[in-house]
Order: structure tokens, then sequence, then C-alpha cells
């Protein structure tokens, strides 16, 4: 599984540690389209951290925010 950073790498959080600290639409633009759209036709509706949580398992690289 891949990992979130909301410091542009410096540091990595937990899944729901990025929700709560992060506005749930600068996480969404952040993805790669693709992946993002596969989470979506796979498990939407979902809340927002199975949301994340699916999107790491299938992300080919880290989601770095910041």
């Amino acid at each position: 599984m891949k990992r979130i950073s909301i410091d542009n790498g410096y540091h990595f959080v937990d899944p729901a540690e990025a929700i709560e600290a992060m506005d749930w639409d600068v996480i969404v633009n952040m993805m790669d389209d693709e992946t993002r759209e596969r989470v979506h036709d796979e498990i939407a509706p979902c809340t927002e951290l199975e949301f994340l949580v699916k999107y790491l398992e299938l992300a080919d690289d880290d989601l770095v925010i910041g």
C-alpha cells in the first residue's frame, strides 16, 4: 500500500489523519485521474476514508500533497 504525505513528502501520515488535516477536495485533486476513477467505479458510494484507503492500495506512487 502506498502512503500519503500532506507536507510535501517530509512526513507520511495515516489516511484518517490526512482527511482530518486537509480539505477533501485538495486530496482528490492530487490523485492520479485513472486510479481515482478506478476506485470510484469499484467502491462508490463509500466514505472518504474508505475511498482514500482503496486509492492508496491501487496507486502506483505515494500521494504527496504540499
